[in-house]
């Protein structure tokens, strides 16, 4: 008698497909809770930007930052420094403590009547270049002892520090005071809190520019300001919670593996918004900017918008290229950017083409898309058409919108060589 060769298999036992779907289920459970923190996390970060272009009070918004970030590391309080180079030390300039912002005048902290040295460790507990943890359960290096009984004295076991910079300079510093005896979770929520100092480094920029310039340049600056934040963190951002709510339909429909690609593109494009709020306040100093090749850019900001998965696109060059000054490419850029953001949030488009030409007379860069379109001489709210426009002005460029209705539209800038070739 001949055996059968195959191997032999045994069917999963009721009580195995029990425990399977159970452990499937939490999956689910632990992706949808990551998707809605993750979505938070973008819309606090975009209204807090908001309430920087129209908070004029600097104190009142830079209040405003020391509590969403208190808030957001959950921790139970938290203050913010400023250098005080008539005396080379550290000035307390705000205390966020029980639910309240207090200014120094009326904080009972020792710092007010004695200021700190600057520096990390182990000179103090004020970083220079990137963000540190203390823990408060023994002497700290750096920390008088007095400073650590009156944070002691206030439940607080941990301490976050998180150094404003603008460009190679050190503006001042975020503190948050945490009940955790380790400082594993405030360090996991590093970068949220670098993303909102960066917000209050922004404002501090714009203070001092109140004060060296004429209003009107003063206005001028902020609308720049504004628009950059608008172009970089709010459109990043848009794409983050384009990718989450993919994957909340995915979830929905159990389909984890999809919801998880989903929930890493909104990471990625996170972490790329992040990168952008560092250029932003790095071209407030010229000096430390990198200078980045038009197409490549273009191209990478194409990538990040298709990984969406919502459209795709492509970057093509007509032409002769030619040299173009640094503002020129990075108003180009920047108006690039808009005009996806519009189109992904929308145009319901499908496909969309990049075109940068160069040509005798002048240099164009043209948006395309095949979507629903619109009626171009309708009111539209928002920044983006607006920002848009005044960009193309400072470069001495013209914007032409077209579109209409179910077919499709295209945004061209043109700039003139005139405006940037010198004879």
């Amino acid at each position: 008698m001949l055996l059968d060769p195959s191997p032999v298999t045994t069917d999963p036992s009721p009580a195995d497909l029990v425990r399977l779907n159970r452990a499937l289920q939490q999956e689910v459970v632990q992706y949808r809770v990551a998707a809605e923190l993750a979505r938070g996390q973008s819309e606090m970060l975009i209204e807090s930007l908001g309430f920087l272009t129209a908070e004029s009070n600097l104190d009142k918004f830079l209040g405003h930052v020391l509590k969403v970030t208190v808030q957001q590391m959950q921790g139970v309080g938290g203050t913010l420094w400023f250098p005080d180079p008539a005396t080379k030390s550290i000035r307390l300039h705000l205390e966020y403590l029980d639910a309240r912002i207090i200014p120094a005048s009326d904080s009972h902290h020792p710092a007010v009547l004695h200021p700190l040295p600057v520096g990390g460790r182990p000179v103090s507990t004020f970083p220079m270049d990137r963000a540190e943890t203390y823990v408060l359960s023994d002497e700290v290096s750096g920390m008088p002892e007095e400073n650590r009984a009156y944070i002691n004295s206030l439940g607080v076991r941990t301490l976050l520090t998180v150094p404003m910079v603008l460009g190679k300079e050190t503006v001042g510093w975020i503190c948050v005071r945490s009940s955790k005896a380790e400082p594993v979770e405030l360090e996991s929520k590093i970068y949220l809190a670098e993303a909102l100092a960066g917000q209050a480094t922004l404002a501090v920029q714009m203070a001092r520019l109140s004060e060296q310039a004429r209003q009107a340049a003063v206005l001028g600056e902020r609308n720049r300001i504004a628009r950059d934040i608008h172009d970089t963190l709010a459109q990043g951002f848009t794409g983050v919670i384009v990718n989450l709510e993919a994957a909340n339909r995915a979830l929905r429909k159990d389909n984890v593996e999809l919801a998880a690609q989903h929930i890493e593109h909104s990471r990625n494009l996170a972490q790329s918004g992040l990168a952008e709020a560092r250029l932003s306040v790095g071209a407030l100093r010229p000096d430390v900017v990198p200078r980045v090749d038009l197409v490549e850019a273009l191209q990478a900001m194409l990538r990040r918008f298709e990984a969406s998965e919502a459209l795709e696109g492509r970057v093509q060059v007509e032409g002769d290229r030619c040299a173009l000054p640094a503002d020129v490419e990075n108003e180009l850029l920047r108006i690039a950017q808009e005009s996806m953001t519009n189109v992904l949030k929308h145009a319901e488009a499908r496909y969309v083409t990049l075109t940068l030409a160069f040509d005798a007379e002048a240099v164009h860069l043209r948006v395309a898309d095949d979507g629903v379109g619109f009626d171009p001489a309708a009111h539209h709210d928002g920044f983006g058409l607006l920002g848009m426009r005044e960009r193309a002005e400072r470069i001495g460029a013209k914007l032409h919108v077209t579109s209409r209705p179910r077919h499709g539209t295209r945004v061209e800038t043109v700039v003139p060589r005139s405006a940037f070739e010198r004879a």
